[in-house]
Formats: structure tokens, sequence, C-alpha cells
């Protein structure tokens, strides 16, 4: 029998990857994303790759997401006009996020998977390609550019499952991705009236509390859907199940009002 995953293995395993002195001086240590990770691991656990296989995957698409996270910290250019520091930031983020790159792709090329290269560089690319749609707000709605966020935020996740033949993952992975991702969201901006994304709402709205009421909504529907997902599943001791369980419990209150 094949030994089980450790996040906490992974998580060390990936932060020896990312190690670069010089760069954790002057820029934040990036964010392991602890939902994605842990998703990420439940689909590799039900396939048959040897664990070192799976590790690999795992690393590989984690390194990417982080990649393209830090890349996102890049400020305007006309904030690096403006501030000096804020340019040696933003060269540094770039450098970082390039490195991060060049890891993914050394990964990649010594697991000689020429199948899971093509289904990684084509998240990517579609990845970005959204991004941009985000970053200029050309949604039709905030519904939808939320529907686009979701997108970015949960490709990496179903195009792996995809490729390892478990798309039955996919729409869990996009109501745990979006879900965890709009509660962080939502409590930055009630603690400390800062969210990107639920600002950018008004571009859509004209209003903070209409665009922060649609994040609501998606947040107590991504929480019934979560909640059914459980109900559903014969596997609700894996380390998503347990997830999913300790996510709803600790929002009793949006899923019974969802």
């Amino acid at each position: 029998m094949t030994a089980r995953l450790d996040n906490f293995h992974l998580e060390k395993l990936i932060r020896e990857k990312m190690k670069h002195a010089y760069l954790y001086t002057h820029i934040e240590e990036p964010l392991i994303d602890q939902a994605k990770l842990i998703l990420l691991t439940t689909i590799l656990e039900e396939t048959s790759l040897s664990k070192a296989q799976k590790e690999n995957v795992i690393i590989t698409a984690m390194l990417i997401q982080i990649a393209l996270d830090t890349h996102d910290k890049v400020p305007s250019t006309n904030e690096m006009n403006e501030d000096k520091a804020n340019k040696v930031s933003g060269q540094l983020n770039v450098l970082a996020g390039d490195y991060y790159s060049g890891l993914y792709y050394l990964l990649l090329s010594e697991m000689k998977e020429i199948s899971l290269i093509h289904t990684l560089a084509s998240a990517i690319k579609e990845i970005n390609e959204n991004k941009m749609t985000l970053y200029y707000n050309e949604a039709v709605s905030f519904k939808a550019h939320l529907g686009i966020l979701t997108t970015v935020e949960s490709l990496l996740s179903t195009s792996v499952a995809n490729y390892v033949g478990l798309d039955h993952y996919n729409q869990v992975s996009r109501e745990w991705i979006i879900t965890n991702k709009l509660l962080h969201e939502r409590q930055n901006y009630l603690q400390h009236g800062k969210s990107f994304i639920i600002e950018s709402g008004t571009h859509y709205t004209g209003d903070i509390g209409v665009a922060l009421s649609i994040v609501d909504s998606i947040i107590e529907r991504g929480l019934h859907e979560l909640s059914l997902f459980l109900e559903n599943n014969p596997k609700r001791e894996t380390i998503l199940g347990l997830a999913i369980k300790k996510l709803l419990q600790e929002n009793s209150k949006l899923v019974e009002e969802g």
C-alpha cells in the first residue's frame, strides 16, 4: 500500500524549494494557500501514482500558484514611479515570481511528463488571460466577475484533476476554493476596511454594500454546496472532507442563512 501524503511534509518540501535568503530579506515570504494544498493532496491521494510522483505534481502545481500570486503583488507603474521603495519591492517581486517559475519548469523537466507540462502550460495561459479581464473589470456584471475569479483560482486544481482522470472533483474544487477565498476577503473588509475583490464590485454595482451582499450570497451558496458534498460523499474522512467539516462549523451561521 502506498504511503499516505502528509500536508505538513509537503509544505516543508515546498518551502525548501522556494528558499532564497536574499529574496526573503527584502520581500515577504510567500504564503502557501492551504485550501489549494488540501485539495491537491486529496485528489492525488486517489491516484495510483507513486508517493514521489504525487509529491512532485503537488509541489509543481503549488509553485506555479505561488509564482502567479507573487507576480500579482507587483505594484502598478504609477505606484513604482511615485515611490522608490515600491519600485524596489516591485522589481524583487518580479524576480521572485520568475525564480519560482524557474523552479516549477525545472521540476517539470525532471518529471519528463510531457502531457502534464502541456496541461499546466495551458492552465497558466488561461489563468493569465482571465486575469486581464479581472484587472480591467471587463465582465458583464459583478457576479460574472466573481465567476471568472473562481476559474482563475481553481483552474490549476481542476487541470490536475482532469489530468489524473478525477474530473468529478471539479465542482467541489471550484466551490471549496472560491468560498475560502471570499471568506478571507470578507473578513479583511469587515475588520480592516480593505478588500480588492469586494472594492472592485463597486465598478459594477456603484455601491460597496451591494457588492458585499453579492459576495455574501456566493459564500452562502458555496457553503451550502460543500455541505451537500459532505453529506453525499462516503469519503468524509479525507483531508478535504475534514477541512470542509471544519469550515462549515466555523461558519455555521452563514450555512443556516444559506
